[in-house]
């Protein structure tokens, strides 16, 4: 994972440099031989042991890799692009957690990290998109998900099918867990939530692809959207044509 700028194109071929993170090392894992598959995503393990440390992977013994963390990191899948660069620390941290077995970590990560762009998105395009929600119109942060799913599925910014498990999670996972209830099935839990997350992030911050198409440059097809307008293009520096 790391930062690369990229050429984003706007709809009337205008060109804009824009920094994202990338983050294609699961592509790299499931590539490989299916013999090999292990053996490489044994490496990639071995670095979350390492924290601001310059190590490479044959400096770290093989046994600090156990089989179950291979399992967890191969059952994730954090976003290929992120448009906004405070969350790569979020993300790295969420895999990071889960991978070594710190779920409660990761699960707590996850549902704030939720919340975190749920209310950032629904706070920063109100005011372009309708309907209007008269209960969130001014609104700053809410911590009920259920009226910013909402929002976000009306406006379209979040799949119906999203939508739907957002709000479960939010009765299932994220209240329980935040008000002592019992929790019998962490890892479980943990793992649902971790993906829901990294869901979301691909849907807001992942140029989603009804927005964006994504080749050698990155073509912006609507820079007028809201969301468009707002999280990517506003963060993306104009190229003169001599550059």
């Amino acid at each position: 994972m790391g930062k690369v700028k990229n050429t984003l194109v706007n709809a009337v071929e205008q060109k804009f440099s824009l920094t994202i993170e990338v983050n294609f090392t699961r592509n790299a894992i499931r590539a490989v031989p299916e013999a090999l598959k292990r053996t490489e995503a044994r490496k990639m393990v071995k670095m979350f042991f390492v924290i601001d440390m310059l190590l490479t992977d044959n400096l770290i013994p093989d046994y600090l890799v156990s089989e179950s963390m291979i399992d967890r990191y191969l059952a994730i899948e954090p976003p290929h692009f992120c448009a906004l660069t405070e969350f790569h620390q979020i993300i790295t941290e969420i895999e990071r957690a889960y991978v070594l077995g710190l779920f409660f970590s990761a699960l707590s990560s996850s549902v704030v990290a939720i919340e975190r762009v749920l209310n950032m998105a629904r706070i920063a395009l109100h005011k372009d998109v309708i309907p209007k929600f008269k209960e969130l119109w001014n609104k700053d942060a809410v911590p009920d998900w259920e009226r910013n799913i909402e929002a976000l599925v009306a406006w379209k910014y979040l799949s119906d099918d999203l939508g739907k498990e957002l709000a479960d999670l939010y009765k299932t996972v994220r209240c329980p867990y935040l008000h002592s209830q019992p929790i019998p099935t962490l890892e479980r839990d943990c793992l649902r939530a971790i993906k829901a997350v990294y869901r979301l992030l691909d849907e807001i911050l992942g140029f989603p692809a009804r927005l964006f198409k994504i080749g050698g440059e990155i073509t912006c097809l609507m820079p007028n959207d809201p969301l468009a307008r707002t999280f990517y293009m506003q963060h993306a520096t104009p190229i003169a044509d001599s550059e």
